[in-house]
């Protein structure tokens, strides 16, 4: 399958993280266990002129629950010098109803940002979403947005710049079941047979960023990252 993976540090050390259905294959819950302790994923290189992949090995390290979460620990940085400005890149808080946004790579994808010099680097959307509820004992986030297949494994965050703060990691959303009508135009009457397919209902389903932050304190491997 393919997904979203994002980069942070902790304690100037580099780690992955993402949805474990990712690698599992699982379509919900249990997400499963991944049962290598070191997997190869296929990255999109940022700079390629089309859908480049850079396959990379990581150590996988997961929740001792279950939860969509996985960390990837490469043997060396992947990218250069950190942008964090060394707090702590989880929030502790939000109420209900505060904003917040995702990023991923949907609909097969990114889209083309265009910089200084006619480069070129694939870019994640960029969704916003506000703060429904959250199950405490499933360390889950419900959002208000609309997720679409490849923000699997996103980060949702509040803030930019320094002050950027990640949430959680999403995971999917919740499906609705909707009536459809059977049939062309000329069946739009209110007793036309109908069908129930399911929709996105609009409820984006997320595993809290601490989840992963237990994970990485149990296993301080990650490489250190170059300073700035």
């Amino acid at each position: 399958g393919t997904g979203t993976t994002f980069s942070i540090d902790v304690d100037g050390r580099e780690y992955w993280i993402t949805a474990a259905h990712i690698l599992t294959g699982a379509k919900g819950k249990p997400f499963g266990r991944v049962a290598e302790k070191v997997v190869e994923l296929q990255l999109l290189n940022p700079a390629g002129s089309g859908l480049a992949w850079v396959p990379i090995k990581f150590s996988v390290f997961q929740p001792a629950e279950d939860a969509d979460v996985v960390v990837l620990v490469p043997p060396s940085p992947i990218l250069p010098a950190t942008m964090m400005n060394g707090n702590p890149p989880a929030v502790s808080s939000l109420m209900l109803g505060a904003p917040c946004e995702f990023l991923g790579y949907a609909l097969g994808g990114g889209w083309r940002g265009k910089f200084e010099g006619n480069r070129y680097f694939w870019m994640p959307y960029v969704k916003h979403c506000t703060v429904s509820g959250f199950d405490s004992d499933s360390h889950l986030w419900i959002l208000d947005g609309i997720n679409n297949h490849g923000f699997s494994g996103g980060p949702v965050f509040t803030g930019t710049g320094n002050d950027l703060k990640f949430v959680a990691v999403i995971s999917g959303y919740y499906l609705e079941p909707t009536e459809v009508i059977k049939g062309g135009r000329e069946n739009l009457q209110p007793d036309s047979p109908k069908d129930i397919v399911n929709t996105n209902s609009g409820f984006i389903l997320a595993y809290d960023i601490q989840l992963a932050l237990d994970v990485i304190k149990l296993h301080p491997i990650g490489p250190v990252r170059p300073s700035k």
